[in-house]
């Protein structure tokens, strides 16, 4: 019976947190408070190997930045607001 063939995944682009940052043009440390808050639902970090630095799925990572900001809105200052009456 002959063997089958391998069928490995192909490999994934990851990069690290700050290379995150730089792609969507916001600082490290907002990418790592998203990374790190459980209500954001980021999937486990991959590490290279001799590396201790956490990396993520590159088109994970797109589609998550572009569902979150499709949801922000820009508010409304109302603090300048004169009170009714007045």
């Amino acid at each position: 019976m002959p063997e089958p063939p391998d069928r490995q995944e192909p490999e994934r682009e990851t990069m690290t947190i700050p290379k995150l940052a730089e792609r969507v043009g916001k600082s490290r440390t907002l990418i790592h408070r998203l990374a790190t808050n459980p209500a954001e639902g980021w999937p486990a970090p991959v590490f290279r190997t001799g590396s201790s630095r956490p990396e993520y799925d590159v088109v994970w990572f797109d589609e998550y930045w572009a569902r979150r900001q499709s949801t922000i809105r820009q508010g409304k200052r109302t603090d300048l607001e004169q009170p009714e009456g007045e």
